[in-house]
């Protein structure tokens, strides 16, 4: 790594870029699977291929076909790097191309009717499919923050904190009834409130840098993640 590069902090998306950068993008493979999987699945099963197989099939073939192409994350670097394109719409427009690629081989010697019903489609009709890989994208990122948040609270000896911030934000209690069910005052639940808050939101951040976001729109990325996850 150059003495340049050192001298700067290294934030999640840096340290992505970082490895593909210096060719060991294998090691993102897990990382990207375990938190696009479920969203790939969702969104692949409302689309018009849906009939090609099982969707945990279908996006297991897909990362597969994919993350084994040696260029594969270097592309989407360079294209993000261009166009600030986030890893989650790369991930979709990859999938939609090996989809096209499996129906064509599984049909070659018959007419496409999916594939040319699904490329004729009018926009509202792809945004279903789309709107629920965004909300299934938006609950993965946001239960990946809460696993980061609850792991950094434990460390830190702050369980009653996390507990209190699940009771009140997660669950809608209010601290009327919650702080003497506890044995704490009202303001010493907004205090433990306010710090897991911002442990959340940092684990937020961390999750949107690294796949593409710009750190200085990030008010406005988790904005649109949490409208997202509401739709």
């Amino acid at each position: 790594m150059s003495a340049v590069r050192d001298h700067f902090p290294r934030t999640p998306r840096t340290v992505m870029l970082e490895a593909i950068e210096d060719g060991r993008a294998h090691e993102l493979a897990a990382e990207i699977m375990r938190l696009y999987a479920t969203p790939l699945e969702i969104y692949f099963a409302a689309t018009s291929f849906r009939s090609l197989g099982a969707p945990c099939d279908i996006v297991a073939g897909f990362f597969s076909s994919r993350l084994s192409q040696p260029t594969w994350l270097a592309d989407w670097k360079a294209r993000h790097e261009i166009d600030r394109i986030p890893l989650r719409r790369w991930l979709l427009t990859s999938l939609n191309f090996y989809l096209h690629e499996e129906h064509r081989r599984r049909q070659r010697d018959q007419s496409p009717p999916g594939s040319a019903a699904f490329l004729s489609r009018g926009a509202s009709e792809r945004e279903a499919p789309e709107r629920r890989f965004e909300r299934a994208v938006a609950r993965a990122v946001v239960r990946e923050a809460l696993e980061r948040t609850r792991d950094e609270c434990v460390a830190a000896d702050q369980q009653l904190h996390l507990e209190v911030f699940m009771r009140h934000l997660v669950g809608q209690e209010p601290y009327e009834t919650l702080a003497p069910a506890l044995g704490l005052s009202a303001t010493q639940c907004s205090g433990m409130t306010r710090t897991v808050a911002s442990k959340f939101r940092r684990a937020l951040a961390g999750i949107l840098i690294r796949e593409g976001a710009d750190p200085a729109d990030l008010d406005r990325e988790i904005e649109r993640l949490m409208e997202n996850l509401g739709e």
